[in-house]
């Protein structure tokens, strides 16, 4: 028994978005499971573009972009089933609406790593997607790099708290 039949991974082309296409990959082939790949593009990169169907006749830069990402992809992808979608929109919105229609049963998506501030002004689309989809969301986040570690910082040192160990 499948537990996922369609499975949706947002993709910024990003390599951590790579990273979160391998995993969905993975779980689509281990599944039998359709993977649907969809990039969102911000209205402010098609100005005249009333909905989807106008931004694919489009033949705008963004729009080759995304199929020469896709194709790239797809020979990555070997022999799972696969299609994509260049959505128009914002990003979380855009995503949910797309898993909706799908009807996808697993959301995978790359969460990058942003600074305090970053996240403060544009605030995080995985965070978004994963607060308020319909079905389960797999967040793939990079582990944070550790500043090397210097001899004098591995002796043993009194605790700040004063607490005795």
């Amino acid at each position: 028994m499948n537990m996922f039949d369609v499975i949706l991974n947002p993709t910024d082309f990003s390599p951590d978005s790579d990273q979160s296409f391998q995993l969905a990959c993975s779980i689509a082939r281990d599944q039998f499971a359709e993977l649907v790949v969809v990039h969102v593009l911000a209205p402010s990169s098609c100005p005249n573009c009333q909905a989807d169907e106008d931004l694919l006749a489009e033949d705008r830069p963004a729009v080759q972009h995304c199929r020469e990402q896709f194709q790239r992809l797809r020979a990555l992808a070997c022999d799972i089933p696969l299609s994509f979608r260049i959505a128009l929109g914002y990003a979380v919105g855009t995503i949910l609406n797309v898993a909706r229609q799908e009807q996808a049963d697993l959301i995978v998506i790359a969460s990058h790593q942003h600074t305090p501030i970053q996240f403060q002004l544009h605030g995080s689309v995985a965070e978004g997607v994963l607060r308020q989809a319909h079905c389960p969301v797999l967040c793939l986040r990079q582990p944070t790099p550790h500043p090397a570690k210097s001899p004098a910082s591995t002796t043993l040192r009194e605790p700040q708290c004063g607490c005795a160990w």
